[in-house]
């Protein structure tokens, strides 16, 4: 049932006409933060918006917008993927986590500058892998949608901004 409901809300995530906000299910998630990604801390990857809904019962929706400013393959975003994910929460999550991880690195597609994938987490922490505008993935698993969200985001502050776990520019 969560999978079918979830897959009709994936459907009404829908950008906001303002820049600072995003509007999904007709309630408008705030952006929090902004910040750009870089290797080495020169070479630019990408540009990452942070929003985040009223809190539902202790939780909230929040999304990661990632703006590419370079040329990525699919294999080089899965590869990525992975090795930040088992980085971040080791091996052993990871190997738990394998067939998501895998469906996500099958649901990849080259990206070019300006294009963008919208990652959110709902207040029920199912989460939702969207391609500019266009709906890629539904995670049911609550464990794996919020650890995914920490490719980007760690954690949030006291004011709800949230720590970036990515080298910025």
């Amino acid at each position: 049932m969560r999978g079918l409901l979830f897959s009709l809300l994936f459907a009404l995530f829908l950008p906001a006409s303002a820049a600072d906000k995003l509007s999904i299910e007709g309630r408008e998630l705030e952006l929090k933060a902004q910040a750009r990604a870089c290797y080495l801390g020169f070479i630019k990857l990408y540009d990452a918006d942070y929003f985040r809904g009223p809190a539902e019962g202790g939780s909230a929706t929040r999304c990661v917008r990632v703006s590419y400013l370079r040329d990525f393959s699919a294999s080089e975003l899965d590869e990525a993927t992975r090795k930040i994910y088992n980085d971040l929460h080791g091996d052993a999550v990871a190997d738990r986590h394998r067939a998501w991880l895998e469906r996500i690195g099958l649901a990849y597609r080259a990206v070019r500058p300006g294009d963008r994938y919208l990652y959110c987490v709902d207040a029920a922490g199912a989460g939702a892998l969207i391609r500019d505008g266009a709906p890629v993935l539904s995670i049911s698993s609550d464990d794996f949608a919020q650890r995914f969200l920490q490719i980007w985001v760690r954690s949030e502050d006291a004011d709800q901004a949230p720590e970036w776990s990515f080298g910025r520019c």
